[in-house]
């Protein structure tokens, strides 16, 4: 078991506190910053593992890899530990990419490893909530990370 490191949270009814430990069953994890407010999301995660490396494979049989299980892990624990709710209706997502170094990568390769594991950890009932999508590619930083929002379109 390994230990969580800080993990700050804010909603509106409490102001910023932090859940010190939480122990997972994994090798690896990363700390996570999260502020949740009514209608949205706004979360900073590790850098998303690529669709080659989140899924196994062994003949025809599929299953979740070693980098998916922990990239699923921190982020189930970080919304787990913030969340007021599931978010409902139509969603906006907007996703800041912070590459762990300078390699080539197609930014479309994180993308559905990160919708996944945000549906698995509660944060919507299905990613076909999302209509809007934007990713943007940002400035690389030491071991990588991704920021999300996510916001309840109005009707």
């Amino acid at each position: 078991m390994v230990p969580l490191h800080k993990i700050l949270v804010y909603n509106e009814t409490t102001y910023w506190h932090i859940i010190k430990y939480m122990s997972i069953g994994c090798t690896h994890i990363f700390s996570c910053v999260i502020i949740i407010v009514m209608s949205q999301i706004k979360i900073t995660l590790p850098y998303p593992p690529s669709v080659n490396h989140y899924w196994g494979q062994v003949g025809s049989k599929k299953f979740l890899g070693k980098k998916g299980k922990e990239f699923r892990e921190a982020v189930f624990i970080a919304v787990y530990n913030a969340r007021q709710g599931v978010l409902n209706g139509r969603l906006h997502m907007e996703v800041y990419l912070y590459p762990p170094d300078k390699r080539k990568r197609d930014v479309d390769n994180v993308l559905k490893p990160l919708l996944d594991a945000m549906e698995h950890a509660g944060c919507y009932e299905n990613d076909s909530q999302i209509d809007k999508l934007c990713i943007t590619r940002r400035e690389v930083v030491p071991q990588g990370s991704c920021y999300v929002e996510i916001k309840v379109i109005d009707s």
